[in-house]
């Protein structure tokens, strides 16, 4: 018997985002819980942003606003993801113990989305396929995007099966898309680029087949079966009230914007300037603000995958001081990513210091 457990419940993406999706993590890494696979049905409409995305740069905040779209930024990375009421998260909170548990990001992509992308197409018909970094299409229609996160011996990837049709026009205005976003996309816009699995399946999905499509991907991804039906442990639900409050506020979701964190910094002569890079992991967005030919603060934003999720930060450090030129700054870079400690997947050190050359050629009074 497995001594893995299987949970199923009802929830909006955004607050199971940021309350018992961080609580079971938690539980699993301090070993109050064990090895956890989570089903979530979605029962409302919510938007998360990824951990290193500014809320001001990835939605239209006025327009979620008026049309009360409810959005947070969760604890994993990746990017603005629209999840409509009557699909699904899947959550796979896994020790990397496990002899099949990948300990990086460039392995668990790959290894655990073919997995899926190949229960997909054997149990309902049609041809999906996993797409670098971190998704699985159906004829470049993107079906399900998921994020990752790896730290403290323990992997949490988050699974968004797109099970119904959403608003592709209000999803899309609500998360604008930056022409650089789908430039190695052959379909370029919201509408054309979605798709969901009763779409492709041509019939309904209840909520029971979804379970056991849950079930066949962990014993064919990772050779597991006859999981534990369970639910929240005790500790579970008081770690999920702390994280909902601290993870609601706005001190958290704009974490990772400018007018946080240049704010009270800026003084007369110093400026700021923004550059934008696609990798292949994701979206890379770079400010530098410079103080008399330094860099007096980097912010560093994006949609890829920082293994450990602090990397971002560190980065942004190890910038801090160094001289505003190209040839400083790749070669800061440079010797950040050479770091056995830390894993930026499908980003490259010519991404990285792309984004920053913009940055720098960009540069206007930061007053």
């Amino acid at each position: 018997m497995s001594d893995w457990r299987f949970i199923v419940d009802h929830n909006s993406y955004a607050d199971f985002s940021v309350s018992v999706s961080p609580a079971v993590e938690k539980a699993v890494v301090t070993g109050e819980a064990p090895p956890t696979v989570f089903l979530c049905m979605f029962d409302a409409d919510s938007i998360t942003i990824g951990v290193n995305e500014d809320p001001e740069q990835a939605l239209d905040l006025a327009f979620c606003d008026q049309q009360k779209i409810a959005f947070r930024r969760r604890l994993n990375g990746g990017g603005a993801i629209y999840a409509g009421k009557g699909s699904a998260l899947i959550v796979l909170t896994l020790k990397t113990d496990h002899q099949r548990v990948p300990e990086t990001s460039a392995e668990a992509f790959p290894q655990i989305l073919t997995v899926f992308a190949e229960v997909f197409a054997r149990r309902y018909g049609f041809a999906a396929e996993y797409r670098p970094l971190n998704d699985i299409q159906v004829e470049g229609r993107k079906l399900v995007p998921t994020s990752l996160k790896i730290e403290d011996g323990v992997m949490t990837l988050r699974i968004v099966v797109n099970l119904k049709p959403i608003d592709t026009e209000m999803a899309g205005r609500a998360m604008p898309m930056p022409p650089e976003k789908v430039q190695d996309k052959e379909l370029k816009d919201l509408t054309s680029r979605f798709t969901w699995l009763e779409r492709e399946a041509k019939r309904d999905i209840s909520e029971a087949e979804l379970e056991a499509f849950t079930l066949d991907c962990i014993e064919h991804a990772f050779g597991e079966t006859d999981l534990t039906r369970s639910g929240l442990i005790a500790s579970e639900n008081v770690y999920a009230e702390e994280f909902r409050e601290q993870f609601e506020s706005d001190a958290w979701l704009f974490g990772k914007s400018e007018r946080n964190r240049l704010g009270d910094l800026l003084q007369p002569g110093d400026t700021v300037g923004r550059g934008r890079v696609k990798a292949m992991g994701g979206m890379i967005r770079a400010t530098l603000a410079i103080r008399d030919g330094l860099v007096l603060r980097a912010i560093v934003n994006g949609d890829w995958h920082p293994r450990p999720i602090d990397g971002i930060a560190w980065l942004e450090d190890a910038l801090t001081g160094v001289a505003a030129e190209p040839a400083a700054l790749n070669t800061c870079v440079s010797v950040f990513l050479d770091r056995a400690d830390v894993e930026f997947a499908g980003v490259e050190k010519a991404d990285l210091g792309a984004a920053l050359e913009k940055a720098l050629a960009d540069q206007q009074p930061g007053l």
